[in-house]
């Protein structure tokens, strides 16, 4: 059972799922030379963040959204891809989408999706060369194994599962349709994308072969946000005042507010018992990892009492259990009652059916502070109760920070599900294998290095 998350949730109890555009074509073959448009406009044969993030070692110091965007595109605009690729960028259905082919393209496709942003995410040509910025490391690892890349940008930001899942959809169809029907298609995501790629292979299982998801949020988004949300009024039950209340959080608002997390930081620095008790409900080691999720999930909170129309969360029959001092939590907590209506939806988007149809890896740091590692329990007895459990295996790397995977290591997993899903063994649930056991040394991923900049995001 599902240890980090036991003290707020009863994982036994399964949740049973409640309920054209003007396109831009940004055309280039992307080589160690330059960019030449691909002999007419056919195809022979992530903007994401590195997942590679650092741990949690230091104390973070967060950009605005701008900022972190703004420094992605510069540190990958000027690199060149490590192999030649067709690049296709637009917008379609109000969700902007970038497909990348290699020059050697194997006819099989991954659908990448990826994880929670603030505003959507937008693919266009570098304004310094007027060209695409250079694919992630993450997705250069697909590119050099032959599959082409279609990552939609969704028409939202936020908790964006019902707008990306058919926008994700749609993008499949259209590559289809302008580059041919590819022999396999896989569905890979991180963080929110990982909920997306299980959605995915559940609701589309025709279509796909398999999936890997990534530090994926694998449990009902309901039981998740009400986590998130019980341990954020129980920060407020110490610390009245430091962050808005949950009733009146601000438009502006943002989700990585450096700002307002060290304002949360120095807060429980000085009151040591209090911020012991805390970090102990939560499970996060230190201070700074405590207040970067408690702002990154204020404006969780505020985006989900917005999409849902009023209030989801209730934490009125929680006991909350596990803490240094659990009578003082209970008796100081503030409980909130939630409108049904909202409850259901964010019950609806989504609550996993575990009718896993098609084989699906999932892949997860030991130390995740945003998404526990032991989320994925709940998927994986839920799959073994309804008789899929051989569909779907769980491992980790050795790793802290949420989605600090490297590119290696996620291509290693990726190379284990192709074989899997070829007929090859069932990964073994664990760690994932060494890759310095299997591979040159040169292969090897990088040492852990040092904290990232956005806890909500795979850097």
């Amino acid at each position: 059972m599902c240890e980090t998350m036991a003290l707020l949730f009863d994982y036994k109890t399964p949740h049973a799922c409640a309920r054209c555009s003007v396109v831009l074509l940004v055309l280039s073959l992307s080589t160690a030379w330059g960019q030449a448009p691909s002999p007419g406009g056919q195809h022979a044969g992530l903007p994401q963040n590195n997942p590679a993030a650092p741990p949690s070692v230091a104390a973070p110091r967060l950009g605005s959204p701008a900022d972190a965007a703004a420094a992605r595109a510069e540190g990958r605009a000027s690199a060149p891809p490590s192999v030649p690729v067709t690049t296709e960028e637009g917008t379609r259905y109000g969700s902007s989408f970038r497909i990348d082919v290699p020059e050697a393209w194997n006819h099989r496709l991954m659908l990448f999706f990826h994880g929670y942003e603030q505003l959507p995410q937008l693919f266009a040509p570098n304004p310094a060369t007027g060209k695409p910025n250079a694919p992630s490391h993450l997705i250069e690892a697909l590119l050099s194994r032959g599959y082409a890349v279609a990552q939609p940008g969704y028409s939202v930001g936020g908790w964006a599962v019902t707008q990306a899942a058919g926008e994700g959809e749609e993008l499949r169809r259209y590559f289809e349709s302008h580059y041919g029907r590819p022999a396999e298609t896989y569905v890979m995501g991180q963080s929110m994308g990982g909920l997306l790629t299980l959605l995915t292979l559940e609701n589309h299982p025709k279509s796909y072969a398999g999936g890997l998801a990534l530090c994926g949020v694998l449990a009902p988004a309901d039981l998740i946000m009400q986590r998130a949300f019980a341990n954020r009024v129980a920060f407020d039950a110490f610390f009245p005042g430091v962050l808005p209340d949950v009733d009146h959080i601000p438009d502006n608002f943002e989700m990585n507010d450096a700002v307002t997390a060290s304002k949360v930081e120095k807060a429980l620095d000085a009151h040591p018992p209090e911020a012991a008790l805390l970090r102990s409900l939560a499970d996060i080691h230190t201070n700074r990892g405590l207040a970067d999720v408690l702002v990154f999930n204020t404006f969780v909170i505020k985006d989900l009492r917005l999409k849902a129309g009023g209030n989801p969360f209730d934490n009125r029959n929680l006991i909350y259990t596990g803490t240094t001092d659990d009578n003082a939590l209970n008796e100081r907590v503030k409980r909130y009652a939630a409108d049904e209506r909202a409850v259901d939806y964010v019950a609806a988007h989504y609550s996993p059916s575990g009718e896993l149809k098609r084989r699906l890896l999932a892949v997860h740091t030991m130390y995740d502070p945003l998404v526990p590692a032991g989320t994925a329990a709940y998927y994986d007895e839920l799959t073994r109760r309804l008789g899929h459990g051989d569909l779907f295996v769980q491992q980790y790397v050795n790793r802290d920070g949420h989605c600090n995977i490297t590119p290696d290591q996620a291509g290693e997993a990726f190379d284990e599900l192709v074989a899997w899903v070829h007929g090859g063994p069932r990964p073994t649930p664990g760690r994932l294998p060494d890759l310095a056991q299997q591979h040159p040394p040169h292969l090897e991923p990088s040492p852990t290095p040092v904290a990232p900049k956005n806890i909500g995001k795979p850097e």
